[in-house]
């Protein structure tokens, strides 16, 4: 049914390039004041089709069908909404719920939203911030501490040439970025030969021994790779450290998150009476529909 929901409002809305439009916080924040779920959209025979509704259904749908804007989105929703309460009433008026198959889906939609329920519940206890900063503070406790040194590099063709820009830069005669952005052929060049931050093990072994057996300040005489001739500067030297905890927090709330809902699950399953039985039917039947549905 998901399926069918899903294909049908993706219908409606015909997927294009348009894009949500933007709401500012008061706006949201007044309409929340004036708006609680209950409003009715429409009304199909006795039911009512609610912005409850709309929202829930709504939560549901893949992300690359939300971005259509607001309005129409709503108004997708609201017309398959129209068309499932319809279905419903004909199918009560079949006697349709009264069915093996519905039971069993009925039962199951209900086992699955209230297992997820109390997972998600769960997880907003135990998932803090607090928590975060803890499994923060023990990834980076083993954080492996390496020097790094930033420098800035200019490569050039020829030895001759990396001589003389050595010299002159040694003189003071010109400022380093300025000429590896005229003169330097490597990528950086654009950037005034900035490199960054980088460890050892980074670089080719010339250009990093060299880095490496530099003072902050220090031009290096030129150094030969498999790339060409390098005259490098280095403009800092410093001991790693590990990244903030702005940076890794997506990465630690999932990790949270995976291995909370996991220890959730043995908890409960570890306190709960389950007795499994000791003889099953041929396993073959669970790929059987008959074993839900009336056909016997």
């Amino acid at each position: 049914m998901k399926t069918t929901l899903t294909s049908m409002i993706a219908l409606a809305l015909c997927l294009g390039a348009a894009s949500a439009q933007s709401v500012g916080e008061s706006e949201i924040k007044v309409a929340l004041s004036q708006n609680d779920g209950s409003e009715v959209l429409a009304t199909v025979g006795k039911n009512k089709v609610t912005m409850s509704d709309a929202a829930l259904t709504f939560s549901t749908l893949p992300e690359q069908m939300r971005g259509q804007p607001d309005e129409k989105m709503l108004e997708a929703i609201t017309e398959q909404l129209v068309s499932e309460y319809a279905l419903m009433d004909k199918a009560l008026e079949a006697g349709l719920d009264e069915s093996r198959e519905v039971k069993a889906r009925l039962d199951a939609a209900r086992r699955a939203t209230l297992a997820e329920s109390y997972i998600t519940t769960e997880l907003a206890k135990r998932v803090t911030d607090d928590a975060l900063k803890e499994a923060y503070a023990k990834m980076t406790a083993e954080f492996p501490s390496e020097e790094e040194v930033r420098a800035r590099h200019i490569l050039v063709e020829e030895e001759d040439d990396a001589k003389a820009i050595t010299k002159s830069l040694r003189a003071g005669d010109e400022d380093f970025a300025k000429v590896a952005a005229e003169k330097s052929t490597g990528p950086s060049g654009a950037s005034g030969g900035d490199l960054g931050y980088f460890k050892k093990g980074d670089m080719v072994a010339p250009f990093a021994e060299a880095a490496f057996s530099m003072k902050a300040g220090d031009i290096s005489d030129p150094v030969q790779t498999r790339f060409g001739w390098h005259v490098i500067k280095v403009e800092d030297r410093r001991m790693s450290q590990p990244p903030a905890f702005e940076e890794l927090e997506p990465q630690l709330r999932q990790q949270l998150t995976q291995s909370t809902a996991q220890a959730i699950i043995a908890e409960v399953k570890d306190a709960a009476k389950v007795e499994k039985a000791e003889e099953t039917p041929p396993a073959f039947l669970i790929r059987r529909d008959e074993m839900y549905s009336n056909a016997q």
